[in-house]
């Protein structure tokens, strides 16, 4: 799955309460990055910036991604050894999970399997669903009845004893490539958001009232989303005002998958101008930017010399154009394919990031091992969609788009222009409506692009521009009046596990929050079905080229450009070194003020 699965082109963010800077007295780090939305739990938001607060304040993952993008266990500090599995009769498979002792909340309230079990049956129940949260453990043995609310019981989740409890995952999805991914989860505290609350477990499952369910989930998304003041990361979250999080060490914690705890006091993640985040970092006003892709950023800091360290590395993700594949003349891929061939994406990458931006023709980022090891395939099998007016015009010939205003007579890509233009057989207008974000250099370069280019395949081409935030809500559908739009452009990062289910496969098409481009097609539906049940590195690499080769001709999105990220740190960062999967929150531990 993506992360945004989806953010903003430029990179990060606000208005200070104590005073801008740092000070090595105080031991204290300053993040400038873009706009959060405030919701610091997952489940209903998915704004990448609100993720690097969410990475600060929570902890204690079974699961973990290492520096170069590997699934493993953590059983550092949160598991004691690797999870005791059972192969059942029924082709179903059950991981029992035992904590390592004293795990605390920063409260200094224990961190229990109870904490584990009310979260897993949280996030999948109907209340939570009904509360328009993002669902969770479906693979799970028992979801359907569970998160359906016909019963109380959550058979495939069971609490064994303080430090211990199990997941049972369902024949039906198995087998599963990232299969350590089934047990991805970290806990909410139950003292806080479940008081009061019983949760019991027995042979059957682990089961809780409806009437609770309601009240957790009404808590969590009404308090406790965007104010998490018990968690159990390395750090403590203080507030959130005026674009501001304000963040304390948290000295219970035990430690990351390295063992490493984290030494910088306290922490201010706060909203700045992205357009002079480079300059605001220059002027001392920040201590670390991160995300940094234009080439005029990245030479302006590589200028400073030794007062900044940088990281670079390959962007896992893309930035792209996402299609509504279910809303108006986009429903047809031979339109979202002309839409393609009428965007030149080399000159939207060199526009932006001059030397630093680079082609990507499908859902891949080029981090990634799978596509490493396939690049010369891509770029032998897959459509570059090369600028061509003409192709345009041919894949809008295949198209209903093909007649005069009277839905009868053949257009004549001769004479397109803004005032002739394609229709089609029931005379309505090819219009394109296209949402982007403020302040943005790919929406403005693609403004300038299409209202050159689309007139001369006959595509009328409207544009608007509102705030990242408004426009990441309108793509999510959260604000249904305002489903108008075809085409946005975004740019996505990739989640820990790419599994592109969630994002593109048809049983999500109507679900609010997941498959934004609203698609099914059987041929992907099954492509992604395959990826997902390869047995090994091999057949998945396969598995993968099929998916990539069919996503490519639908494109539910057009990719515009893949590049290097540039992360900067003030000097006095000391040890500030990012990856493609460890970012600056995930690495946290490794930094210290000097």
């Amino acid at each position: 799955m993506k992360k945004l699965l989806t953010l903003a082109v430029a990179a990060l963010m606000t208005v200070s309460l104590a005073g801008c800077g740092s000070s090595k007295a105080e031991n204290k780090l300053v993040v400038g990055q873009d706009k959060m939305n405030g919701e610091f739990i997952e489940g209903f938001g998915n704004n990448s910036y609100d993720k690097s607060i969410r990475d600060l304040i929570h902890g204690y993952n079974p699961v973990i991604v290492d520096n170069d993008g590997n699934i493993k266990w953590e059983t550092k500090v949160t598991l004691k050894g690797e999870p005791a599995v059972k192969n059942n009769k029924d082709g179903s498979k059950t991981f029992t999970v035992t904590l390592n002792d004293g795990l605390k909340w920063n409260d200094g309230k224990p961190v229990t399997a109870n904490d584990y079990v009310m979260t897993y049956l949280m996030r999948a129940s109907k209340s939570w669903i009904d509360a328009n949260g993002n669902p969770t453990g479906y693979e799970i043995e028992g979801y359907d009845a569970f998160s359906a609310g016909k019963t109380e019981t959550f058979s495939g989740v069971k609490m064994i004893d303080d430090h211990s409890f199990s997941i049972t995952i369902a024949a039906k999805n198995l087998p599963y490539y990232w299969e350590k991914n089934f047990l991805w989860s970290y806990p909410l505290p139950a003292h806080v958001v479940a008081k009061d609350v019983k949760i019991t477990s027995d042979d059957k499952g682990a089961k809780i009232a409806k009437k609770d369910q309601a009240a957790i989930a009404d808590y969590v998304k009404n308090t406790f989303l965007k104010n998490p003041t018990v968690t159990c990361g390395p750090y403590k979250f203080e507030g959130f005002k005026n674009q501001q999080v304000q963040l304390t060490l948290n000295k219970e914690y035990a430690g990351n998958w390295e063992g490493k705890k984290p030494s910088i006091e306290k922490i201010t993640v706060k909203a700045i101008d992205m357009d002079k985040d480079v300059d605001t970092l220059v002027a001392g006003e920040v201590d670390i930017v991160a995300g940094a892709i234009e080439a005029e950023k990245i030479d302006k800091v590589k200028a400073q010399g030794d007062k900044f360290t940088i990281s670079s590395y390959p962007r896992n993700g893309y930035g792209n154009m996402p299609i509504s594949c279910y809303y108006g003349a986009t429903k047809d891929v031979n339109v979202r394919q002309a839409l393609a061939y009428i965007v030149d994406t080399n000159k939207i990458a060199q526009a932006a990031m001059g030397a630093y931006g680079k082609p990507c023709y499908s859902d891949y980022g080029a981090a990634q091992k799978v596509y490493i090891d396939n690049k010369e395939w891509v770029d032998k099998n897959l459509n570059t969609y090369s600028f061509s007016i003409a192709n345009a015009n041919k894949a809008l010939d295949k198209s209903d788009y093909k007649y005069e205003k009277d839905g009868k007579t053949p257009f004549d890509a001769k004479k397109a222009s803004k005032d002739y233009l394609r229709y089609n057989s029931k005379g309505e207008v090819l219009l394109i409506s296209h949402l982007g974000s403020e302040k943005n250099t790919i929406t403005d370069n693609i403004k300038l692009q299409l209202t050159k280019n689309a007139p001369q395949v006959g595509i009328k081409y409207e544009i608007t521009v509102k705030d990242f935030e408004t426009m990441l809500n309108i793509y999510y559908q959260k604000q249904k009046a305002e489903v108008k739009y075809n085409v946005y452009n975004m740019a996505s990062g990739f989640n820990e596990v790419p599994d592109p289910e969630a994002d593109y496969h048809g049983k999500y098409e109507k679900v609010a929050n997941f498959n934004p481009y609203g698609l099914n097609d059987a041929e992907l539906n099954k492509a992604i079905e395959n990826l997902k049940a390869s047995k090994d590195e091999k057949e998945f690499s396969e598995n993968w080229k099929a998916y990539q080769k069919r996503w490519n001709y639908l494109l539910p999105t057009i990719p515009t450009y893949t590049n290097d990220y540039y992360d900067f740190a003030a000097s006095k960062v000391k040890g500030f070194k990012t990856t493609p999967f460890r970012d600056w929150a995930n690495s946290i531990c490794n930094f210290s003020i000097e």
